[in-house]
Protein backbone atom coordinates (compact mmCIF):
# COMPACT_ATOMS: atom_id res chain seq x y z
CA UNK A 1 0.00 0.00 0.00
CA UNK A 2 2.83 2.45 0.86
CA UNK A 3 4.45 1.91 -2.54
CA UNK A 4 1.13 2.48 -4.30
CA UNK A 5 0.52 5.68 -2.34
CA UNK A 6 3.89 7.11 -3.39
CA UNK A 7 3.08 6.33 -7.03
CA UNK A 8 -0.34 7.98 -6.77
CA UNK A 9 1.12 11.10 -5.14
CA UNK A 10 3.72 11.43 -7.88
CA UNK A 11 1.02 11.25 -10.51
CA UNK A 12 -1.11 13.82 -8.69
CA UNK A 13 1.84 16.21 -8.52
CA UNK A 14 2.37 15.75 -12.25
CA UNK A 15 -1.29 16.45 -12.90
CA UNK A 16 -1.14 19.56 -10.75
CA UNK A 17 1.83 21.02 -12.61
CA UNK A 18 0.49 20.15 -16.04
CA UNK A 19 -3.19 20.96 -15.81
CA UNK A 20 -3.23 23.90 -13.44
CA UNK A 21 -0.77 26.73 -13.41
CA UNK A 22 0.52 27.52 -9.95
CA UNK A 23 -1.53 30.16 -8.11
CA UNK A 24 -3.52 30.92 -11.24
CA UNK A 25 -7.22 31.06 -10.43
CA UNK A 26 -9.57 30.40 -13.33
CA UNK A 27 -13.32 29.92 -13.59
CA UNK A 28 -13.87 26.80 -15.69
CA UNK A 29 -17.64 26.29 -15.48
CA UNK A 30 -20.54 28.35 -14.17
CA UNK A 31 -23.78 26.65 -13.13
CA UNK A 32 -26.37 29.41 -12.85
CA UNK A 33 -24.74 31.63 -10.20
CA UNK A 34 -22.28 29.00 -8.91
CA UNK A 35 -18.76 28.71 -10.34
CA UNK A 36 -16.32 25.82 -10.56
CA UNK A 37 -12.66 26.80 -10.66
CA UNK A 38 -9.52 25.01 -11.78
CA UNK A 39 -8.64 24.53 -8.10
CA UNK A 40 -12.01 22.86 -7.47
CA UNK A 41 -11.31 20.49 -10.33
CA UNK A 42 -7.86 19.65 -8.97
CA UNK A 43 -9.41 18.72 -5.62
CA UNK A 44 -11.93 16.54 -7.45
CA UNK A 45 -9.12 14.85 -9.38
CA UNK A 46 -7.45 14.00 -6.07
CA UNK A 47 -10.76 12.69 -4.72
CA UNK A 48 -11.44 10.48 -7.73
CA UNK A 49 -7.89 9.11 -7.85
CA UNK A 50 -8.00 8.28 -4.15
CA UNK A 51 -11.25 6.35 -4.48
CA UNK A 52 -10.55 4.82 -7.88
CA UNK A 53 -6.80 4.35 -8.55
CA UNK A 54 -7.50 2.77 -11.95
CA UNK A 55 -8.06 6.30 -13.28
CA UNK A 56 -4.28 6.67 -13.25
CA UNK A 57 -4.30 4.65 -16.48
CA UNK A 58 -6.01 7.49 -18.33
CA UNK A 59 -4.48 10.51 -20.04
CA UNK A 60 -4.29 13.59 -17.81
CA UNK A 61 -6.76 15.58 -19.90
CA UNK A 62 -9.30 12.78 -19.71
CA UNK A 63 -9.00 12.64 -15.91
CA UNK A 64 -9.51 16.40 -15.89
CA UNK A 65 -12.73 16.09 -17.93
CA UNK A 66 -14.06 13.30 -15.70
CA UNK A 67 -13.41 15.43 -12.61
CA UNK A 68 -15.10 18.44 -14.18
CA UNK A 69 -18.20 16.43 -15.10
CA UNK A 70 -18.26 14.88 -11.62
CA UNK A 71 -18.26 18.32 -10.00
CA UNK A 72 -20.98 19.60 -12.33
CA UNK A 73 -23.21 16.64 -11.39
CA UNK A 74 -22.57 17.26 -7.71
CA UNK A 75 -23.36 20.98 -7.99
CA UNK A 76 -26.61 20.26 -9.86
CA UNK A 77 -27.68 17.75 -7.21
CA UNK A 78 -26.79 20.11 -4.37
CA UNK A 79 -28.71 22.97 -5.99
CA UNK A 80 -31.81 20.79 -6.34
CA UNK A 81 -31.57 19.44 -2.78
CA UNK A 82 -31.36 22.93 -1.27
CA UNK A 83 -34.73 23.81 -2.79
CA UNK A 84 -36.28 21.46 -0.26
CA UNK A 85 -34.02 21.22 2.80
CA UNK A 86 -30.54 21.72 4.18
CA UNK A 87 -27.94 18.99 3.85
CA UNK A 88 -27.07 17.23 7.11
CA UNK A 89 -23.28 17.10 7.15
CA UNK A 90 -23.32 15.68 10.71
CA UNK A 91 -25.49 12.66 9.94
CA UNK A 92 -24.10 9.78 12.07
CA UNK A 93 -24.84 7.32 9.26
CA UNK A 94 -22.08 8.93 7.18
CA UNK A 95 -19.48 7.07 9.24
CA UNK A 96 -20.88 3.76 7.95
CA UNK A 97 -20.61 4.99 4.37
CA UNK A 98 -17.00 6.02 4.99
CA UNK A 99 -16.29 2.59 6.44
CA UNK A 100 -17.67 0.99 3.27
CA UNK A 101 -15.24 3.05 1.20
CA UNK A 102 -12.07 2.18 3.11
CA UNK A 103 -13.09 -1.47 3.33
CA UNK A 104 -13.43 -1.53 -0.47
CA UNK A 105 -9.93 -0.04 -0.72
CA UNK A 106 -8.62 -2.74 1.67
CA UNK A 107 -7.66 -0.15 4.28
CA UNK A 108 -7.78 -1.41 7.86
CA UNK A 109 -9.49 1.41 9.76
CA UNK A 110 -10.45 5.08 9.79
CA UNK A 111 -7.07 6.26 11.06
CA UNK A 112 -5.27 4.48 8.23
CA UNK A 113 -7.83 5.87 5.81
CA UNK A 114 -7.12 9.40 7.03
CA UNK A 115 -3.39 8.84 6.46
CA UNK A 116 -4.11 7.52 2.99
CA UNK A 117 -6.28 10.55 2.17
CA UNK A 118 -3.66 13.00 3.43
CA UNK A 119 -1.38 11.88 0.60
CA UNK A 120 -4.02 13.22 -1.79
CA UNK A 121 -4.47 16.46 0.13
CA UNK A 122 -7.84 15.15 1.32
CA UNK A 123 -9.47 14.42 4.65
CA UNK A 124 -12.33 12.31 5.95
CA UNK A 125 -14.29 15.54 6.42
CA UNK A 126 -14.09 16.24 2.67
CA UNK A 127 -15.21 12.70 1.84
CA UNK A 128 -17.99 12.93 4.41
CA UNK A 129 -19.31 16.17 2.90
CA UNK A 130 -19.55 14.55 -0.52
CA UNK A 131 -21.31 11.53 0.93
CA UNK A 132 -23.75 13.84 2.73
CA UNK A 133 -24.77 15.35 -0.61
CA UNK A 134 -25.32 11.89 -2.11
CA UNK A 135 -27.31 10.78 0.93
CA UNK A 136 -29.48 13.91 0.76
CA UNK A 137 -30.02 13.31 -2.96
CA UNK A 138 -31.15 9.74 -2.27
CA UNK A 139 -33.56 11.06 0.36
CA UNK A 140 -34.96 13.54 -2.17
CA UNK A 141 -35.46 10.80 -4.75
CA UNK A 142 -37.17 8.62 -2.15
CA UNK A 143 -39.57 11.37 -1.10
CA UNK A 144 -40.40 12.33 -4.69
CA UNK A 145 -40.84 8.87 -6.17
CA UNK A 146 -41.65 6.44 -3.37
CA UNK A 147 -45.34 6.55 -4.31
CA UNK A 148 -44.48 5.50 -7.86
CA UNK A 149 -42.53 2.37 -6.92
CA UNK A 150 -44.22 -0.57 -8.62
CA UNK A 151 -43.66 -3.73 -6.62
CA UNK A 152 -45.39 -7.05 -7.26
CA UNK A 153 -44.63 -8.93 -4.04
CA UNK A 154 -46.65 -11.94 -5.16
CA UNK A 155 -44.51 -12.29 -8.28
CA UNK A 156 -41.32 -11.92 -6.24
CA UNK A 157 -42.51 -14.57 -3.80
CA UNK A 158 -43.26 -16.98 -6.64
CA UNK A 159 -39.79 -16.39 -8.08
CA UNK A 160 -38.27 -17.04 -4.67
CA UNK A 161 -40.21 -20.27 -4.18
CA UNK A 162 -39.08 -21.41 -7.62
CA UNK A 163 -35.46 -20.74 -6.71
CA UNK A 164 -35.83 -22.51 -3.38
CA UNK A 165 -36.90 -25.66 -5.20
CA UNK A 166 -33.52 -25.74 -6.97
CA UNK A 167 -30.24 -27.13 -5.56
CA UNK A 168 -29.14 -25.39 -2.38
CA UNK A 169 -25.65 -24.73 -3.75
CA UNK A 170 -25.98 -21.63 -5.92
CA UNK A 171 -23.70 -19.16 -7.61
CA UNK A 172 -22.94 -15.67 -6.37
CA UNK A 173 -21.64 -13.17 -8.88
CA UNK A 174 -19.25 -10.27 -8.34
CA UNK A 175 -20.40 -7.72 -10.90
CA UNK A 176 -19.72 -4.22 -12.16
CA UNK A 177 -21.85 -2.01 -14.41
CA UNK A 178 -21.80 0.69 -17.03
CA UNK A 179 -25.02 2.61 -17.54
CA UNK A 180 -25.19 4.99 -20.49
CA UNK A 181 -27.76 6.94 -22.48
CA UNK A 182 -27.92 8.06 -26.10
CA UNK A 183 -30.09 10.40 -28.16
CA UNK A 184 -30.18 8.20 -31.25
CA UNK A 185 -28.68 5.10 -32.83
CA UNK A 186 -25.65 6.98 -34.17
CA UNK A 187 -24.71 8.22 -30.70
CA UNK A 188 -25.46 4.79 -29.23
CA UNK A 189 -23.04 3.10 -31.63
CA UNK A 190 -20.35 5.72 -30.98
CA UNK A 191 -20.59 5.43 -27.18
CA UNK A 192 -20.62 1.63 -27.33
CA UNK A 193 -17.60 1.62 -29.64
CA UNK A 194 -15.70 3.91 -27.25
CA UNK A 195 -16.67 1.78 -24.25
CA UNK A 196 -15.42 -1.42 -25.89
CA UNK A 197 -12.22 0.31 -27.02
CA UNK A 198 -11.52 1.56 -23.49
CA UNK A 199 -12.20 -1.87 -21.99
CA UNK A 200 -9.81 -3.46 -24.48
CA UNK A 201 -7.04 -0.88 -24.03
CA UNK A 202 -7.48 -0.31 -20.28
CA UNK A 203 -10.16 -2.07 -18.23
CA UNK A 204 -13.87 -2.26 -17.58
CA UNK A 205 -13.27 -0.28 -14.40
CA UNK A 206 -11.72 2.56 -16.40
CA UNK A 207 -14.54 2.50 -18.96
CA UNK A 208 -17.13 2.71 -16.18
CA UNK A 209 -15.35 5.72 -14.69
CA UNK A 210 -15.50 7.52 -18.04
CA UNK A 211 -18.82 6.56 -19.60
CA UNK A 212 -21.20 5.38 -16.87
CA UNK A 213 -23.84 7.81 -15.60
CA UNK A 214 -24.54 5.62 -12.58
CA UNK A 215 -23.29 6.67 -9.13
CA UNK A 216 -21.23 3.47 -9.15
CA UNK A 217 -18.92 5.10 -11.73
CA UNK A 218 -16.89 6.63 -8.88
CA UNK A 219 -16.10 3.07 -7.79
CA UNK A 220 -15.21 1.94 -11.28
CA UNK A 221 -18.72 0.59 -11.73
CA UNK A 222 -18.46 -1.93 -8.91
CA UNK A 223 -21.80 -3.29 -7.63
CA UNK A 224 -20.59 -6.13 -5.40
CA UNK A 225 -21.72 -9.71 -4.85
CA UNK A 226 -25.25 -10.65 -5.92
CA UNK A 227 -27.22 -13.86 -6.24
CA UNK A 228 -30.04 -14.83 -8.57
CA UNK A 229 -32.70 -13.53 -6.20
CA UNK A 230 -31.22 -10.02 -6.14
CA UNK A 231 -31.26 -9.29 -9.87
CA UNK A 232 -33.93 -9.35 -12.56
CA UNK A 233 -34.52 -12.41 -14.73
CA UNK A 234 -33.39 -10.42 -17.77
CA UNK A 235 -30.01 -9.63 -16.23
CA UNK A 236 -29.58 -13.09 -14.71
CA UNK A 237 -30.27 -14.82 -18.03
CA UNK A 238 -27.36 -13.03 -19.72
CA UNK A 239 -25.10 -12.91 -16.65
CA UNK A 240 -25.32 -16.67 -16.05
CA UNK A 241 -23.91 -17.30 -19.54
CA UNK A 242 -20.79 -15.18 -19.00
CA UNK A 243 -17.35 -16.41 -18.06
CA UNK A 244 -15.21 -14.42 -15.63
CA UNK A 245 -13.78 -11.38 -17.40
CA UNK A 246 -16.62 -11.12 -19.93
CA UNK A 247 -19.34 -8.49 -20.20
CA UNK A 248 -22.85 -8.39 -21.63
CA UNK A 249 -24.13 -6.56 -24.65
CA UNK A 250 -26.11 -3.45 -23.62
CA UNK A 251 -29.39 -4.32 -21.91
CA UNK A 252 -32.21 -1.81 -22.45
CA UNK A 253 -33.69 -0.56 -19.18
CA UNK A 254 -35.88 2.46 -18.34
CA UNK A 255 -32.94 4.77 -17.56
CA UNK A 256 -30.71 3.81 -20.49
CA UNK A 257 -28.49 0.93 -21.55
CA UNK A 258 -26.83 -1.35 -19.01
CA UNK A 259 -23.63 -3.36 -19.51
CA UNK A 260 -22.75 -5.92 -16.82
CA UNK A 261 -19.21 -7.20 -16.26
CA UNK A 262 -18.51 -10.46 -14.43
CA UNK A 263 -15.53 -10.10 -12.09
CA UNK A 264 -15.82 -13.41 -10.25
CA UNK A 265 -18.10 -16.32 -9.34
CA UNK A 266 -18.31 -18.37 -6.18
CA UNK A 267 -20.55 -21.20 -5.06
CA UNK A 268 -22.26 -21.00 -1.70
CA UNK A 269 -24.35 -23.34 0.36
CA UNK A 270 -27.69 -21.58 0.67
CA UNK A 271 -29.63 -21.72 3.91
CA UNK A 272 -32.77 -19.92 2.89
CA UNK A 273 -35.16 -18.18 5.21
CA UNK A 274 -38.13 -17.37 3.00
CA UNK A 275 -39.10 -14.19 4.83
CA UNK A 276 -35.53 -12.86 4.93
CA UNK A 277 -34.90 -13.66 1.27
CA UNK A 278 -38.17 -12.01 0.28
CA UNK A 279 -37.15 -8.86 2.16
CA UNK A 280 -33.83 -8.83 0.29
CA UNK A 281 -35.60 -9.20 -3.04
CA UNK A 282 -37.98 -6.35 -2.22
CA UNK A 283 -35.10 -4.07 -1.17
CA UNK A 284 -33.14 -4.94 -4.31
CA UNK A 285 -36.10 -4.25 -6.59
CA UNK A 286 -36.88 -0.96 -4.84
CA UNK A 287 -33.25 0.14 -5.14
CA UNK A 288 -33.27 -0.68 -8.85
CA UNK A 289 -36.35 1.44 -9.43
CA UNK A 290 -35.08 4.31 -7.25
CA UNK A 291 -31.81 4.31 -9.23
CA UNK A 292 -33.77 4.65 -12.45
CA UNK A 293 -35.88 7.49 -11.03
CA UNK A 294 -32.68 9.18 -9.83
CA UNK A 295 -31.12 9.16 -13.29
CA UNK A 296 -34.31 10.30 -15.01
CA UNK A 297 -34.88 13.13 -12.51
CA UNK A 298 -31.28 14.30 -12.76
CA UNK A 299 -31.49 14.49 -16.55
CA UNK A 300 -34.69 16.52 -16.24
CA UNK A 301 -33.26 19.14 -13.89
CA UNK A 302 -29.96 19.24 -15.79
CA UNK A 303 -31.84 20.47 -18.85
CA UNK A 304 -33.36 23.32 -16.81
CA UNK A 305 -30.04 24.66 -15.54
CA UNK A 306 -27.78 27.06 -17.42
CA UNK A 307 -24.29 25.56 -17.64
CA UNK A 308 -21.62 27.76 -19.18
CA UNK A 309 -18.18 26.31 -19.88
CA UNK A 310 -15.49 28.99 -20.13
Amino acid sequence: MIKKIFIFVAIINLLSSTLIAEDRYEIVVSIDNKVITNFDIQKEINYLLALNPSLNNLPKKQIYEIAKESLVREEIKEKEILKYYNINYKDPELSLLIENIYNRLNIANENEFNKYLSNFDLSIEIISAKLAIEKAWNRLIFEKFNQFINLDELRLKKELEKNLSQPQTQNRYLISEILFQSKDDKEYQEILRNIKKTIKENSFETAASIYSISDSSKNGGEIGWVNKNEISDTIYNVLSKLSIGQFTQPIKIASGFLIIYLNDIKKEEQEFNVDEELKKMIISEKNRQFNEFSIIHFKKIEQQIFINEK
